[in-house]
């Protein structure tokens, strides 16, 4: 899409980038020359870039129906303008889509105030915010963090009043192991335990920064676990399938090929992969330099293939300048692909070649599988997979034991 020229958004104007308005845009339209250049920016494609605009036009029409300037408009006032328009006009839902990257610009650009951001709003929601902000400030990574907000974020709107107050009083030891109770019905054990804990966490926090009176996180009882199961690796018939499968004639299909055979072959998590750039690779050696669990750097040897395929891959990646990510997202705005789209590609792409039960962590457990049974030691594995130490790596020394299980004689019987 062409840039706008410096003069006013005449009728000529719309006209030769092929947008026939049928709305004046209300508040919209002074803010139509910056989203257009957004949009630009963003790499939005020039049919996607029309839709948009015109979603933005609907939302100014709107705004100035019910006199809301943009100095007032906040995020939550956006879906309701959609929902109505939406129940008023059934036909437009699809069109009203475009709307939420209408939003993303608004809070990109700073249209919005901090103060309308929703993640500032409401006493639960300011207790979280600053709760997540104490543990991302002592070292806590970007997986915690989501799930403090995502799974014990919701137990703060069970203690908040009509009026917004947070009344801890009502936590009571009923009330807290209800909530993980409930938890454990939709989540295995694993993630029950992790919800104990944060919940641990919030409440002491709670006291000792004054929200609550008294430390309840005593309150939280112990979660019992299930034994762990065996790391399951994949078969080598099935990692040569999902190879196979990618047959590498689009940007799309390199970039993902890439992923693959970086995951088996060098078993890193889909965080490091996510946060991989161009200068984290050193073509002389040749290696790769990758950020692990609690910002642990290591460096790993990059195998033929994983070369091979990066090369492929960085042949055909069109980024926008100062994008260094290795993985970019195919469709706008192209920016770097995050964990979930990392995650996304491998179970995609296993589907597509008819495995199940296939995701990204399972091959990490396949290259440790792969050590044991070339003869290799836990003390390998846990170098490779970046094991801060030798007691996360024993998970695996039950696979090297497995076979023996066969040979052992049954109790009270001679061999």
């Amino acid at each position: 899409m062409n840039r706008p020229a410096d003069t006013g958004l005449t009728d000529d104007w719309w006209t030769e980038l092929g947008i026939h308005p049928r709305r004046n845009g209300g508040p919209m339209k002074p803010l139509m020359r910056e989203l257009i250049v957004w949009l630009s920016d963003q790499g939005y494609a020039l049919t996607t870039s029309h839709n948009i605009v015109r979603a933005a036009l609907r939302l100014g029409e709107w705004m100035g129906r019910d006199s809301i300037a943009i100095t007032d408009l906040q995020l939550q006032t956006i879906p309701t303008l959609v929902q109505a328009d939406n129940t008023a006009h059934p036909s437009h839902k699809v069109a009203n889509e475009s709307t939420a990257a209408v939003e993303r610009f608004l809070r990109t650009t700073q249209h919005l105030s901090p103060a309308q951001d929703p993640e500032t709003r409401g006493n639960a929601q300011i207790c979280l915010s600053q709760w997540c902000s104490e543990l991302r400030s002592i070292g806590f990574g970007h997986s915690w963090i989501g799930k403090a907000k995502a799974w014990a974020g919701p137990f703060l709107d069970l203690i908040e009043d009509d009026n917004g107050v947070l009344d801890w009083g009502v936590a009571n030891a009923e009330l807290i192991n209800d909530y993980v109770l409930d938890f454990s019905h939709h989540y295995s054990s694993s993630a029950t335990q992790c919800l104990a804990a944060l919940l641990r966490s919030l409440l002491s926090w709670a006291a000792i920064n004054g929200h609550a009176t008294v430390d309840k996180s005593a309150l939280v009882l112990s979660v019992h676990r299930s034994p762990a199961r065996l790391p399951q690796g994949l078969p080598a018939d099935q990692v040569a399938t999902l190879i196979a499968s990618i047959d590498s004639s689009t940007p799309v299909d390199k970039r993902d090929l890439a992923i693959i055979v970086m995951l088996t072959r060098l078993g890193v998590r889909v965080g490091e992969i996510a946060q991989l750039t161009l200068d984290d690779i050193d073509w002389h050696q040749p290696a790769l330099q990758v950020i692990g669990k609690n910002g642990r750097v290591l460096v790993l040897p990059m195998p033929t293939d994983v070369g091979d395929t990066l090369v492929q891959y960085l042949r055909v990646r069109h980024a926008k300048s100062g994008v260094r990510h290795v993985f970019i997202r195919s469709l706008a705005p192209v920016t770097a692909l995050g964990r979930s789209g990392i995650s996304n590609v491998v179970t995609a792409r296993a589907k597509a070649a008819g495995l199940t039960g296939v995701y990204a962590h399972r091959l990490r457990h396949t290259l440790a599988a792969g050590i044991l049974a070339s003869g290799g030691d836990l003390e390998s594995i846990r170098q490779l997979l970046g094991h801060a130490d030798s007691a996360q790596s024993l998970s695996y020394a039950r696979l090297d034991a497995e076979p023996l299980r066969a040979l052992a004689p049954v109790w009270g019987r001679l061999p």
